[in-house]
């Protein structure tokens, strides 16, 4: 087993063992730097990428020494491991010990593209305990706190049946998980009068918002820390369902090596660009810096005049035109002018 030490971890909350670790709160800046690669990268690094390991043993794992939230940037450079499920970059994480439950807080953000976690849970043996995978982590809608995204509250026992004992986690995505798309929906009339900024943002991608093989996953741990002996007092029941979920989506060590498969489909990206093609005028990458500063402009003054469906008009026609630089700058305008 190889440990290494959580470089380019990013640890945003305070550590404090309480509810409010729960509330992770993603600024406008901190996702989009974090969950900026382009879906069509991720995929062809995946498909290119090389098996790391064999065995779950061989994965890197980064320890968890605290109560706290942690960001997990999965790239291109992640270990790469084929489950029954498909090949996925992966993020290996030592869990802590503690007094008892620990409580996680999964969230995952969406802005252009979204990682679609799965978590897998190991006991000390490398051997699967527990499969959180799309009937727990699901689409949440943005609100005052948080931005869209992928979330769930799990609670890893202090003991499984057959005195098994969490050790290990593991995030990864799945093959079906890539290869869908989320479309965001409106926050509520209340949230939208005081994050004008947030409906304005979701009015302009009101189109579906592909999956993809690399981004960031949040943890939040929450647990009393240094349990050893108190913790063996609380037993749960482990059902053969739950067991044997987690158990399926490791193959066996013979399938293990065999060569693995590509888990996404060549045609994918074809037919990404094909639905984007059906709902997105056709771009002219001509355009001339006069005119992409006159649209420039004409933005910032719909945004300051609050006539943000014009602002929206001036974007598209721009984009239309040829211009990378329009939604930023309508972004920025909005900033500048918020009162």
């Amino acid at each position: 087993m190889k440990i290494i030490l959580a470089i380019g971890l990013i640890i945003f909350a305070t550590g404090c063992s309480s509810n409010n670790s729960m509330l992770i709160d993603y600024g406008d800046k901190d996702t989009h730097k974090l969950q900026k690669i382009d879906p069509a990268l991720g995929y062809q690094a995946l498909e290119q990428a090389s098996v790391c390991c064999t065995t779950l043993s061989e994965l890197n794992y980064l320890p968890i020494s605290q109560p706290d939230a942690f960001d997990f940037v999965i790239t291109e450079k992640s270990d790469v491991f084929n489950f029954t499920t498909g090949k996925s970059f992966v993020q290996g994480v030592t869990l802590p010990l503690a007094d008892g439950s620990i409580k996680v807080a999964v969230s995952a953000p969406i802005v252009s593209s979204v990682f679609v976690p799965t978590i897998l849970l190991l006991d000390d043996q490398y051997e699967p305990l527990r499969l959180y995978g799309e009937e727990t982590i699901t689409y949440q809608s943005g609100s005052l706190l948080n931005i869209d995204r992928f979330f769930a509250n799990i609670e890893v026992p202090a003991v499984f049946d057959n005195d098994r004992h969490a050790k290990y986690l593991i995030i990864l995505t799945t093959q079906k998980a890539m290869q869908g798309t989320t479309t965001l929906t409106l926050p509520e009339p209340s949230s939208a009068e005081i994050g004008r900024e947030a409906l304005i943002i979701k009015e302009y991608n009101n189109k579906p918002l592909p999956h993809t093989a690399t981004g960031v996953v949040r943890l939040a741990f929450d647990y009393k820390p240094n349990g050893e002996n108190s913790a063996k007092n609380i037993m749960v029941k482990e059902s053969n369902t739950d067991s044997q979920k987690a158990q399926a989506i490791v193959a066996t060590k013979e399938m293990s090596n065999i060569k693995p498969k590509a888990t996404i489909q060549p045609t994918k990206q074809s037919a990404t660009s094909e639905a984007a093609t059906a709902t997105t005028p056709p771009i002219n990458k001509s355009i001339q810096p006069e005119s992409e500063e006159m649209y420039l402009l004409l933005i910032e003054k719909s945004v300051k005049n609050e006539d943000y469906k014009k602002a929206l008009h001036f974007v598209e026609e721009a984009e239309r035109a040829g211009s990378t630089k329009a939604r930023d700058a309508m972004f920025d305008a909005m900033k500048k002018y918020q009162k």
